[in-house]
């Protein structure tokens, strides 16, 4: 009888040396998107910094550089009311786009926050129920004439999310390092707490909150719920806090000050 040949084939499964290869290519390809991620995050929070947060204390710097008057300080500097005293009275998002506000103040004396401060928003968002801290659009793009609105814009955290952030300037009777005195601050509102300690380490190079230029104020609070907005200013004392942890179980959203050393 003629025996037919058989070819069989051995089946195997990986070896211990050909799983390990492929754990390190996993590794690998994690870590480069790990690495990508947080480049992208870096990149955003730079952003933020140099086009909106630090440009209003590179404007405020400016002005009072020019005129040596406080932007916001009486009648004469877009305060809309009273005379000049040496305090920041507040109200930018109020004052910018009205007749003789800070707008028309800073364009008097060459400097022109339409083109300098940068926004992802054509229109204002209230921040809180009822809050009077919003302004409309007003600035043109350039391109479209649509308009936009460079007191607010966002900023995305990891996770907080995509929040509308708005900056005001003002003077505080502050505590820092022992000492309490009035400073003049621009107040960043609604800041995703691992934004705000970014932004920290970008100014101060390390981030605190409770120590340097960049600081915190009122502490940690709820996603949309900031509540303590009118107390800010010269006749309430606040205190530089810290950041606290940035995580998806404490209150991921911070009240950002930072200084303004004339």
């Amino acid at each position: 009888m003629e025996r037919k040949a058989m070819n069989t084939v051995k089946s195997r499964g990986f070896t211990l040396v050909e799983m390990a290869i492929v754990l390190v290519i996993i590794g690998i390809i994690l870590a480069g998107v790990m690495k990508g991620r947080d480049i992208v995050r870096g990149s955003q929070v730079k952003q933020f910094s140099q086009q909106f947060a630090q440009k209003w204390a590179t404007v405020a710097q400016t002005y009072y550089d020019k005129t040596g008057q406080l932007l916001l300080d009486g009648t004469a500097n877009g305060a809309g009311s009273g005379t000049p005293d040496g305090i920041i009275n507040g109200g930018l998002a109020q004052q910018i786009g009205l007749a003789d506000g800070v707008e028309d103040v800073l364009e008097s004396v060459g400097i022109t926050p339409c083109t300098l401060i940068k926004s992802k928003l054509t229109g204002a968002v209230a921040l809180i129920t009822g809050a009077t801290h919003v302004v409309g659009s007003h600035c043109e793009d350039g391109s479209s004439n649509q308009l936009v609105n460079i007191v607010q814009t966002t900023v995305e955290g990891e996770y907080a999310g995509t929040r509308v952030v708005q900056a005001e300037l003002k003077t505080l009777t502050l505590s820092l390092g022992g000492q309490t005195l009035r400073r003049n601050c621009v107040i960043i509102y609604n800041v995703p707490t691992d934004v705000a300690q970014g932004l920290d380490t970008a100014i101060d190079g390390k981030a605190d909150g409770a120590s340097g230029s960049c600081i915190g104020l009122e502490g940690p609070y709820d996603v949309d719920s900031p509540t303590a907005y009118t107390t800010l200013d010269a006749a309430t004392a606040a205190a530089a806090t810290a950041w606290g942890a940035a995580s998806s179980t404490t209150l991921p959203c911070q009240t950002v000050g930072i200084i303004l050393d004339y």
